[in-house]
C-alpha cells in the first residue's frame, strides 16, 4: 500500500468519525426519558446505571463500527491498487545515441519460460555484473550503473524485468517471482565463453535490488551483492512502527501481500528477514537513503534491519541527502567509487 493509499484511509477515517459522532448525539437526544413527574433532585442510581450502560453499548457499537469500515477500506484500497501494480509495463528500449559503450542486444529465458530482452557488455576486467531496474522500469533505469562498471572495465548483464520494458510476462508480482528471471540469466551467462562464472555480481534499486537478495539466497553463483534501497518482500520484513501512520503502514502491507496471493493464486516467498542470512559469507552492501519524508521518515531503519539479519559479511551505506535510489543525483562521484571498491574486493581485482 503506497503513501496516497494512506491518505485516501486517513480520510476516510476522519470522515467515519465524525458520522459516528453525529450518530451517537442522535442516539443519546432520542432515548432521553420521558417522565410525567418532574426529576428530583438527585438521580437516582437506576437511571445513573441505565444511562451508563447506554454510553458503554454506543461506545462499544462506535469502536467495532470505526474497525469494520477501516479493515473494509484497506482491502478495497488494496483490491484497487493491485490493477495498477501487477499490470504490465511495456515499453520501447532503444539504444540511445549517446551511450558510451557498445551493447549487444539479447535475449534469454527466465526459468519458467519467459523471454527476457536486455542488453550485454563483455567484461574486460574478469567480472560481470547482472543490474537489475526498480519496478515498472526497464533496463534504462540502470543505464548510469551501467556506465561506472563498464568504465571500470567490468562486464554488465542489464535486463527487464518480467512484465516490463521489453519483456515477456502477463502481471508484475512485486518481485515475489523474479528470482526465477536472474536464474535465466545466469544460465546465459554460463553459455558466454567469455564470462568467469567466478566473479559474477548483482546490483539492484527498490524492488530491483530486493530481487537482487533474493536471488543472492537462492544461487551460491551471485558472488556479491550491492542493494540500494531495498524494499519487503513481505510486511513482516518492515522495521517497527515509530507512530500511527507507519503502523498503518505496515498493517496495510499485511494485507496487501494477502491480496497478492489470492489476485495471482501464488504462495508467498519468506520474508527477506528469513532469507538473507544464506547469503553469508558473500559480501553485501545495502544502500539507504538517509533524508526523511514527512510522517513515514527514511529508509534507514529498513536497511539496517536488513543487515542486521544478514550478519557480518553486509555493509550499511546511508546517503544523508538521498531518499530513495537517488544517490548517484546528489553524490554521484562517491557513490560510483564505493560501488567500483566494492566489487573490486569481492572479485579481487585492483
Amino acid at each position: 500500500m503506497d503513501t496516497s493509499n494512506i491518505t485516501q484511509v486517513a480520510v476516510l477515517l476522519v470522515a467515519g468519525v465524525i458520522v459516528l459522532f453525529i450518530y451517537i448525539l442522535f442516539r443519546l437526544r432520542s432515548q432521553k426519558i420521558k417522565e410525567t413527574q418532574p426529576e428530583p433532585t438527585l438521580l437516582r442510581p437506576r437511571k445513573i446505571r441505565a444511562a451508563l450502560i447506554r454510553v458503554a453499548r454506543l461506545s462499544l457499537f462506535s469502536v467495532f463500527a470505526l474497525i469494520f469500515v477501516f479493515l473494509a477500506m484497506l482491502v478495497y484500497l488494496n483490491f484497487a491498487s493491485f490493477k495498477a501494480e501487477s499490470a504490465p509495463a511495456p515499453s520501447q528500449v532503444d539504444i540511445p545515441a549517446d551511450l558510451p559503450f557498445k551493447v549487444e542486444e539479447v535475449t534469454f529465458q527466465s526459468e519458467d519460460g519467459l523471454r527476457l530482452a536486455g542488453w550485454f557488455v563483455p567484461s574486460q576486467n574478469g567480472a560481470t555484473i547482472i543490474l537489475l531496474h526498480p519496478y515498472g522500469g526497464n533496463r534504462l533505469s540502470m543505464r548510469w550503473h551501467a556506465e561506472q562498471l563498464v568504465g571500470a572495465g567490468y562486464g554488465v548483464l542489464m535486463y527487464d524485468e518480467r512484465a516490463s520494458g521489453e519483456s515477456e510476462g502477463t502481471y508484475r508480482s512485486y518481485g515475489w517471482e523474479d528470482p526465477r528471471d536472474t536464474g535465466g540469466a545466469l544460465a546465459f551467462l554460463r553459455d558466454r565463453q567469455e564470462v568467469n562464472m567466478e566473479k559474477v555480481g548483482i546490483a539492484g534499486c527498490s524492488i530491483g535490488a530486493q530481487i537482487a537478495l533474493q536471488s543472492a539466497a537462492r544461487y551460491p553463483e551471485l558472488g556479491a551483492v550491492w542493494a540500494d534501497g531495498p524494499s519487503s518482500v513481505r510486511a513482516t520484513d518492515m522495521p517497527t512502527p515509530k507512530n500511527p501512520l507507519t503502523a498503518l503502514f505496515k498493517f496495510g502491507n499485511y494485507i496487501a501481500d494477502w491480496t497478492y496471493e489470492v489476485k495471482l493464486d501464488l504462495k508467498a516467498p519468506p520474508p527477506m528477514i528469513e532469507t538473507i542470512g544464506r547469503i553469508a559469507p558473500r559480501p553485501i552492501l545495502l544502500v539507504g537513503g538517509g533524508r526523511p519524508l514527512d510522517f513515514v521518515g527514511s529508509e534507514e531503519g529498513n536497511v539496517r534491519k536488513y543487515a542486521n539479519y544478514a550478519g557480518e559479511n553486509a555493509q550499511v551505506w546511508i546517503i544523508p541527502e538521498a531518499v530513495h535510489c537517488d544517490g548517484p543525483d546528489v553524490q554521484p562521484e562517491a557513490y560510483s567509487q564505493k560501488m567500483i571498491a566494492f566489487f573490486n574486493h569481492a572479485f579481487g581485482l585492483k
